[in-house]
């Protein structure tokens, strides 16, 4: 049986506190999505995380961290530049891919000498990780592939039974995971491995130089396989809208043109991001075979958006 925690009861905060420092896994809240915890110092509770997901090994996880004195505990030769990022952006949805240092486990990041960190945003998970001086593992928590979670009901419908705890701080405000940025060799450039809340114009402004946001590239990250973030659903992009027959369609507002059906995420990335799981995971539950997707804008702002889709639509 899984334990249901309350994030905003400082009793049930510590009680998550002390699971992870006894080596158990729990489901966190972040910001962005739901989390599966663990303390990234004991590899017993990392194989844990990784078998209760059916996470392939080689695939890297994100060290998340309480403050941003933690950084030179999971990364060494840490550059100038990823100082100024955390200055900026954290707390929040921005993942710093940095050299590992020495003492960190490679089971956290596939075999590699790279570590990706990040300072969450969600008070409680912070205040947890701050007092205890946790740095956590915290893949999406739910089983591998499949839709993240952005409620603890998300997480206990795939996850009950299998993990120690639930920690429930309500929805998440992002919404969909966070943006990946490469500062392992800033002479050759810096690119951007996962698009998320977080945009390379954003980041190049703050760094004052190009920050560069390949469609595709073959570094191992959280996140970079073909096929992810998939709902029970047939999820299809929608190009003529005669063609949905049957199913619901997910726009971004309500189209008068277009037929019956219509479910409405948000005109803004930010409003989509914010429904756009947790709009997956009721047309699950309504057991809907069929899913059509509206066409989301070219530009930068709605490029981690297509990325998630594209990748669910596989």
């Amino acid at each position: 049986m899984t334990l249901v925690l309350q994030a905003d009861n400082d009793t049930h905060l510590q009680h998550a506190g002390r699971l992870l420092t006894l080596g158990g896994i729990v489901a966190v809240p972040t910001e962005t999505v739901y989390g599966l915890a663990a303390d990234a110092t004991n590899t017993d509770a990392i194989r844990k995380v990784y078998e209760a997901k059916q996470r392939p090994q080689q695939h890297p996880a994100i060290v998340h961290i309480g403050s941003i004195e933690q950084l030179p505990d999971w990364a060494s030769e840490l550059p100038d530049v990823a100082y100024q990022l955390a200055e900026q952006f954290w707390p929040g949805p921005l993942t710093l891919l940095l050299k590992r240092h020495p003492r960190v486990s490679p089971l956290i990041t596939g075999g590699s000498h790279s570590i990706a960190v990040r300072l969450p945003a969600q008070v409680q998970l912070q205040q947890l990780l701050k007092q205890h001086r946790l740095g956590v593992i915290a893949p999406s928590a739910n089983m591998h592939q499949q839709l993240s979670p952005t409620t603890s009901a998300h997480v206990l419908e795939q996850l009950e039974g299998k993990i120690d705890a639930v920690l429930d701080g309500g929805r998440c405000q992002v919404g969909i995971e966070s943006t990946i940025v490469d500062l392992r060799d800033i002479d050759n450039g810096i690119q951007i491995l996962r698009p998320g809340p977080v945009t390379a114009r954003q980041i190049g402004d703050v760094l004052k130089q190009k920050v560069h946001a390949p469609a595709e590239h073959d570094v191992a990250v959280a996140g970079n396989m073909a096929r992810h973030y998939q709902p029970k659903a047939q999820l299809r992009w929608l190009h003529n809208p005669e063609e949905a027959k049957g199913g619901v369609i997910l726009v971004r507002k309500v189209r008068q043109d277009w037929p019956a059906g219509q479910q409405e995420l948000g005109a803004t990335p930010a409003q989509y991001a914010h429904a756009l799981y947790y709009a997956l995971h009721q047309l699950d539950q309504q057991q809907q075979t069929t899913i059509w997707l509206e066409p989301l804008p070219e530009g930068e702002e709605w490029q981690a958006l297509r990325n998630r889709l594209d990748r669910a639509t596989q």
